[in-house]
C-alpha cells in the first residue's frame, strides 16, 4: 500500500489548537518518492481531552439514528453524562457506559497509517458507516469518518473529514461508533470484561448448532475474538463477537417472576438459546434466551432468578445464520507470518516464497516475493501487486458451506493442494476433494474440516478485476505478469 499521509494543516493553528483545547494532529511529512517502509507507522490522528469536549455524537448511515453524549460539568465539579440522540426514550441512561464511549471517541492514537491521496471508497471511506463529530467547549468541532472494518477484522479503516489520508484504528472505535441508545440504558445483569474471557459455547437448538470457543484478546485493539475447536476448527465472526460482548455487558429493560405459568409464557421451559461464558477467574454465567417476542428476548442465568428482559437489539445475533457466526475464510495468515506456499494440483504447481517483516504487506518496498525463484514484484500501473493477488487467493477463500461429512470414493486424489509454511518452516496441509461440478470439500493435515468451498475460489477468472481471482487464474497472470512485465509493470489486456 502507499505510504499515508496525515492532515496538513499550519502550524500556528496546531499550536494554537494544542495550547487552548488539547487537541492535535501529527503531521506527516511526506515527500514524493517516500518508501513504503513507514505505510505502517503508528500516527496520532487526533486526540482532545475530556474536559474540553461538551457532546460527541455519531450519526449512523445505515439507520439514521444520530447518537448523541452530552458532557457538563457541576459547579461542585462532579462530571454529568447525558443522552441526547435521536433515538432517546424514556429511560435511565448509564452514566459509565455514556463516559466510557465519550473517551473511546474522543481519541485516535496509535492509528496505522494506511494510504495517502487514497480512493475513499476502497475502505467504504466515501459514504462512511459512521460519521462522528466531536464538539468542543470553544464551539468547535472534529469530524472523524468511520468506513469498512479490515478483512480479518482486528480494525476498522477512518480519516478526518475532508481528508484523504486513510488510517486502520481498532475494532473498539467501530463497536463504539455503532452503539444506539439502546445500548446506554442502564441497569447491567452482567457487568464483565471481555479481556477476562477465557471460552465460550453457544447452543441453539432449532438448528442443532453447538459452537465452542477459545478467546483471545488483542491488547492493543482492546478487542476480543474466538478460536472455535468443535465441532470445526475456524475463526468466529465479528458478529458472533459482538453478540458475547452485548452478553459481557448485557443491561436489562425489566423483570418478571419465574412462576411456570411465565416459564413456558416466555418460551424458557425449554430455551432456544443458550450462551455460557466461562472466565479466567473460575466464574461462569450459563445463559438462557427465548425468541424474540413483541422486541424482547427473555432469559435467566445459571436456571435461578427472576426473568429477565432485554431489548431484542442487544441479542438478537443468536439468531444469525451459522455462516454469519463464523470467519468467511476457511484458513488465514498474515504475510508476515509465513515463509511459503507450495501448491500443486490437477493445473500444475508453484512456490511462493515471502519474507514480509512485522505488520509489514507484500506491496511494502523492502518486502521480497518470489514464484518458483522469480522476483515476484510485479504490479499494474495502479500499484496493484500480482503476488499480492495470488496471496489473497490463497488466504482468503470463503466458506461455502458446511456439511458433516465428507462423501468421496477412498481413491480420490486431490484437485489443489496447498501446504503453508511458517516462519519455524512448521507445515500445515490443505487440501480441495471435488464435492460435485460447482464445489470442493477440505481437509486439513488429512482430516474434513466440515466445510465445502466453491469452484471459484481455485478457478475463477476475474478478468481486470484484480480481487475477483481464484488461485490458478490469480497464479498464471502473476506467471505472465513476471515474464511480459517491463520494468516491474504488467497490464492485464483489455477482454481477458
Amino acid at each position: 500500500m502507499k505510504s499515508a499521509k496525515n492532515l496538513i494543516i499550519p502550524s500556528i493553528v496546531m499550536v494554537i489548537l494544542a495550547i487552548v483545547v488539547g487537541v492535535f494532529f501529527v503531521v506527516d511529512k511526506s515527500i514524493k518518492g517516500r518508501t513504503a517502509e513507514t505505510s505502517y507507522k503508528q500516527v496520532d490522528l487526533l486526540y482532545i481531552s475530556p474536559v474540553d469536549i461538551s457532546s460527541v455524537s455519531v450519526l449512523h448511515r445505515d439507520s439514521n439514528i444520530n447518537v448523541k453524549i452530552d458532557r457538563a460539568v457541576k459547579p461542585d465539579g462532579t462530571v454529568v453524562y447525558s443522552y441526547s440522540g435521536s433515538d432517546k426514550g424514556t429511560v435511565m441512561y448509564s452514566q459509565s457506559e455514556m463516559e466510557s464511549f465519550l473517551t473511546t471517541m474522543n481519541s485516535f492514537v496509535s492509528c496505522s497509517a494506511i494510504a495517502e491521496n487514497a480512493n475513499l471508497s476502497e475502505y467504504g471511506l466515501d459514504n462512511p458507516a459512521f460519521t462522528v463529530t466531536i464538539n468542543k467547549t470553544d464551539g468547535t468541532q472534529n469530524v472523524i469518518l468511520i468506513g469498512n472494518q479490515s478483512s480479518n477484522g482486528a480494525g476498522c479503516y477512518v480519516c478526518a473529514a475532508g481528508s484523504t489520508s486513510v488510517y486502520l484504528a481498532g475494532n473498539d472505535k467501530f463497536y463504539s461508533a455503532s452503539m444506539t441508545g439502546n445500548d446506554f440504558i442502564d441497569d447491567r445483569l452482567i457487568d464483565e470484561e471481555m479481556k477476562k474471557l477465557e471460552s465460550v459455547d453457544f447452543t441453539r437448538k432449532k438448528d442443532s448448532i453447538s459452537l465452542s470457543g477459545n478467546a483471545t484478546y488483542y491488547e492493543d485493539y482492546d478487542y476480543c475474538t474466538f478460536k472455535f475447536n468443535k465441532p470445526f476448527e475456524i475463526g468466529s465472526s465479528t458478529y458472533f463477537d459482538k453478540l458475547i460482548k452485548n452478553i459481557c455487558v448485557l443491561s436489562v429493560a425489566g423483570y418478571e417472576d419465574a412462576t411456570n405459568e411465565n416459564l413456558s409464557k416466555f418460551g424458557l421451559a425449554i430455551a432456544p438459546y443458550q450462551v455460557v461464558l466461562h472466565f479466567q477467574d473460575g466464574k461462569t454465567y450459563s445463559i438462557e434466551f427465548s425468541t424474540s417476542i413483541n422486541g424482547f428476548y427473555y432469559g435467566r442465568i445459571n436456571g435461578t432468578g427472576k426473568i429477565f428482559k432485554a431489548e431484542a437489539s442487544k441479542l438478537e445475533l443468536v439468531e444469525s445464520p451459522l455462516l454469519r457466526l463464523i470467519n468467511d475464510y476457511v484458513f488465514y495468515y498474515t504475510c508476515d507470518e509465513i515463509d511459503s506456499v507450495d501448491v500443486s494440483g490437477t493445473k500444475g504447481k508453484f512456490v511462493l516464497k515471502v519474507d514480509v517483516k512485522k505488520g509489514q504487506t507484500i506491496s511494502d518496498h523492502d518486502s521480497k516475493v518470489s514464484l518458483d525463484g522469480r522476483n515476484a514484484r510485479v504490479t499494474n500501473a495502479s500499484g496493484r501487486s500480482y503476488a499480492a493477488m495470488l496471496y489473497e487467493t490463497i488466504f482468503c477463500i470463503n466458506v461455502g458451506g458446511i456439511e458433516e461429512t465428507a462423501n468421496i470414493p477412498e481413491t480420490a486424489v486431490a484437485d489443489t493442494s496447498v501446504k503453508v509454511y511458517d516462519r519455524n518452516h512448521a507445515a500445515i496441509v490443505f487440501d480441495f476433494y471435488r464435492r460435485s461440478d460447482e464445489t470442493f470439500y477440505v481437509y486439513k493435515n488429512g482430516e474434513y474440516t466440515g466445510f465445502y468451498v466453491f469452484k471459484r475460489e481455485l478457478y475463477n477468472d476475474g478478468g481486470q478485476d484484480t480481487y475477483n481471482y481464484g488461485i490458478w487464474p490469480a497464479y498464471e497472470i502473476l506467471t505472465k505478469a513476471i515474464t511480459e512485465g517491463i520494468n516491474g509493470v504488467y497490464e492485464i489486456p483489455e477482454g481477458k
